[in-house]
């Protein structure tokens, strides 16, 4: 017998929307079921948005060697995000962080929700263009 496991769907994120966002750490949510930060994104013209990007477990993270103290607020960060089906909403599920140092969040255990939406479940890559 094997072990059953369950997760809750990344419907709220579209699987066809991928970006790569460039900014600055402005805050950190290290908790369960999944970490969030917050990132002030700069947009050609000069503005600015904040963005809220889920991302792994607390336990998944601290696996992978990550800690809170690595993402203090100022840090300059790239995330590749799947973005919220709804217009408007600046939040996105995560597939990648890279920070200044050069590590890199990804896999199973640090990643946020997968987007929903694929037939049966599969997701074929999509292109992540710059935000």
């Amino acid at each position: 017998m094997t072990p059953a496991s369950a997760h809750h769907g990344g419907g709220s994120f579209d699987p066809n929307k991928c970006f790569v966002f460039q900014g600055t750490v402005r805050q950190l949510a290290w908790a369960n079921p999944h970490s969030w930060i917050y990132v002030q994104v700069s947009k050609s013209g000069g503005t600015n948005e904040l963005w809220g990007f889920e991302f792994g477990t607390v336990s998944g993270l601290a696996r992978a060697g990550f800690r809170p103290s690595d993402f203090p607020t100022g840090t300059k960060v790239t995330v590749t995000a799947h973005v919220n089906r709804m217009p408007g909403r600046h939040t996105g599920s995560s597939s990648k962080l890279v920070l200044p140092d050069g590590r890199v969040i990804g896999g199973a255990e640090a990643l946020g929700s997968v987007p929903g939406g694929a037939p049966g479940g599969a997701r074929k890559p999509v292109p992540c263009p710059s935000y």
